[in-house]
């Protein structure tokens, strides 16, 4: 009866372990199948933060695109009104309009101390701003003619219209920014 009782009590015991180590299988089954569908669902929402933040980039570039089109646009049409501007200056006398003094205090507005400006247009050379044209006893005695003086102000007006529509670009892209920073988009 003993044998009996060991053989039982083995035979228990092996039924235990075979238990225990199916039970842990189905754990690890568990843990495997969990773990795998966290695995899918983050892949996903990676795959959706990518999706969007490539439709945010490319949105961003046809607004840019957009944006540089209405530019090359805007200075053309700019620089039409510069050239039809040009052509009735080229009409006007080279009569004295403006003397020697008020030409002087005229080119030292904005002028820095040192005389060189740093930040000069892309193609123009640092430097003081050229003598107006018109005969050579006038610019010799600092005098400026009624066509000088338009084709300054004509030159000044479109210079100012074409950087204030690059400075409104700017702003706008940067309230661009500001906005998706605040709606928590990179």
């Amino acid at each position: 009866m003993i044998d009996r009782l060991y053989t039982y009590a083995a035979t228990a015991l092996v039924a235990a372990a075979i238990a225990g180590a199916g039970a842990w299988r189905v754990q690890e089954w568990r843990w495997q199948a969990n773990t795998a569908a966290a695995d899918q669902q983050r892949q996903q929402a990676e795959a959706q933060a990518r999706e969007r933040r490539d439709a945010q980039a490319r949105e961003q570039r046809a607004t840019a695109d957009r944006a540089a089109g209405e530019h090359a646009a805007a200075l053309a049409a700019l620089n039409t009104q510069l050239g039809d501007a040009r052509a009735r200056i080229a009409k006007l006398s080279d009569r004295r309009c403006l003397d020697a003094g008020t030409v002087g205090m005229l080119n030292a507005i904005g002028k820095p101390a040192s005389g060189v400006d740093v930040r000069a247009a892309a193609g123009d050379a640092a430097s003081a701003p050229p003598a107006a044209a018109g005969p050579a006893d006038d610019a010799a005695a600092g005098y400026a003619s009624e066509r000088d003086a338009a084709e300054h102000i004509a030159l000044c007006r479109a210079r100012y219209a074409a950087v204030s529509g690059q400075l409104n670009q700017i702003l706008d892209i940067e309230d661009a920014r500001a906005k998706a920073a605040e709606d928590g988009q990179p």
